[in-house]
């Protein structure tokens, strides 16, 4: 389920506006005074269905953007939102270590809450899905 991490995070690396954004995973050992900057973590994870040797399990990924305070951060972040809910909306990575993971979907925007004040950014949450085999 954590090998989305580094998936997700090469899509958003790839997207134009994310270009001059540090762009990483949470488990990732990275600068965290650099900004712009997004970073990609599973926050939890929920079972959807349970049958009788398997369990579909739901992850909840949140995207969380930030960018320093000032005259272009409104513009910085809604280009990022946009890029971000387009590029991930109903995209697939399909089959990851051989398990098959639905579409993301949208579920929702939050303000990020920072440490240091002079940043400000969003929180956008999606979900997939996935089956994982118990025991028989």
């Amino acid at each position: 389920m954590l090998q989305l991490e580094s998936i997700l995070a090469s899509r958003l690396k790839s997207l134009p506006a994310f270009g001059g954004w540090r762009v990483s995973g949470a488990s990732e050992s990275v600068d965290g005074s650099a900004v712009p900057a997004a970073q990609v973590r599973m926050a939890s994870a929920t079972g959807v269905a349970a049958m009788r040797t398997a369990a579909q399990l739901q992850p909840t990924w949140v995207a969380a953007l930030m960018v320093p305070r000032g005259a272009q951060a409104a513009a910085a972040l809604g280009e990022a939102l946009a890029a971000l809910v387009e590029a991930l909306h109903n995209w697939s990575p399909g089959a990851v270590d051989d398990r098959f993971w639905t579409p993301f979907q949208f579920a929702s925007i939050q303000e990020a809450v920072f440490p240091d004040p002079g940043l400000v950014g969003y929180e956008v949450v999606f979900t997939t899905t996935a089956l994982f085999d118990g025991q028989p």
